[in-house]
């Protein structure tokens, strides 16, 4: 009995199946036969973006994500930029110029093991300075530098605020978000950026105008004592126990360039042998290569120099090379270096000195970060 009534139900669950089947089949071939429109998207009239002021720091690729708000409305729609404009009126497209652009177009790991590797990874593609992708995300390219475009002032008048529309379209209609703001400022070529002055472009000073350098420090000192002090060194501001300078500057005027020099000075101002740090990981500090292209530096009496692609770090990946390792999952946008040496200290105890230095660099060319030691050595013989 019960087996039958099991069949019973089978055959009625199969049958059902079979008339739904039949009728969106039928629904189907009616719409063909009737020449019936395909339904429409849905386009909310409440889809918006959820940022609408974007401040870019020129000379740098700025993905702004996850800031268009569909409201349920359905994807795939287009996204076009119209009437960039001042506040004043005049026309602002020189932000939509086309320039080729570099880009990826495999994963970059960390782990290319060539500066051909990395190369072969990305290729040049035309994209304007300003784009907006499928997704409605805003991407300002690297390619929009103050060679190009004027940065914003100390104080930005009305007039002189870029203006653009979004003009978005799907099946289901048309809708234009009106008056996103663009403030583009000036070029920040590297980071830390302490002794930059972020409106001129020229090294920055305690006051406008003023005579008084400010300095870029060292992200950290741990284990380090003055040569001629013995008192330790852990607060590079200190000019009681030592000041520490950090340079992050161009060695030379090549456009093209692409050597990194990591230079220790001292108190004269002459180059530290690199060699007096004898437990640095040189091949774990710059994701960069020899002059013969195998990985690791080129180490002389007054540097260590890699071979090494730009921009540092290339993409926002943790690597071994950026701030907290591979670990970082968040990060990956700032590059590390920790220099080490080992000394014996009173009581026949082994310690490690270590000079950490967080950093970026964004613009092609041969730079080198220098760590200062302004006033006072530090100790690297036994006590």
């Amino acid at each position: 009995m019960f087996n039958k009534v099991n069949k019973v139900m089978q055959n009625t669950i199969k049958y059902r199946t079979f008339v739904l089947l039949t009728a969106v089949v039928a629904f189907s071939g009616c719409r063909k036969i009737f020449n019936l429109p395909d339904e429409k998207s849905y386009l909310s009239t409440q889809a918006d973006y959820t940022t609408k002021s974007f401040s870019p720091i020129m000379g740098r690729t700025t993905l702004y994500n996850n800031i268009f708000s569909s409201v349920g409305s359905t994807f795939p729609m287009t996204f076009e930029i119209k009437n960039p404009r001042f506040g004043d009126g005049r026309d602002a497209s020189d932000m939509l110029a086309v320039k080729p652009t570099l880009v990826w177009t495999q994963e970059y790991t960390g782990k290319e093991t060539s500066l051909a590797q990395i190369e072969a990874k990305r290729h040049l593609e035309n994209h304007p300075i300003l784009e907006v992708r499928g997704s409605g995300d805003l991407i300002w390219w690297y390619t929009g530098t103050k060679d190009i475009i004027r940065p914003a002032d100390s104080v930005i008048y009305p007039q002189n605020t870029r203006y653009i529309d979004i003009k978005i379209t799907n099946s289901g209609g048309t809708r234009t978000i009106k008056n996103l703001t663009l403030t583009p400022t000036i070029d920040r070529p590297y980071y830390p950026t302490d002794d930059y002055n972020i409106i001129t472009g020229q090294p920055n000073t305690t006051t406008p105008g003023g005579k008084v350098l400010v300095h870029i420090y060292p992200t950290s000192l741990n284990g380090i004592v003055g040569a001629t002090t013995n008192q330790p060194m852990n607060d590079p501001q200190n000019a009681n126990t030592g000041l520490v300078y950090v340079y992050i500057r161009k060695f030379s005027n090549d456009p093209n360039g692409h050597r990194l020099r990591i230079k220790v000075l001292g108190k004269d101002s002459l180059a530290i042998d690199p060699a007096k740090f004898n437990a640095t990981k040189w091949l774990d500090q710059i994701h960069g290569f020899k002059a013969d292209g195998t990985p690791g530096p080129d180490l002389t009496h007054e540097y260590a120099e890699y071979n090494v692609a730009y921009p540092i770090p290339l993409a926002k990946i943790p690597t071994k090379y950026t701030v907290n390792g591979v670990g970082n999952t968040t990060g990956g946008d700032i590059a590390q270096i920790n220099l080490l040496y080992t000394r014996v200290s009173f009581g026949n105890v082994i310690t490690t000195a270590r000079i950490t230095q967080n950093f970026a660099i964004y613009e092609k060319g041969d730079w080198e970060i220098v760590i200062h030691f302004k006033t006072v050595n530090p100790k690297f013989d036994n006590d």
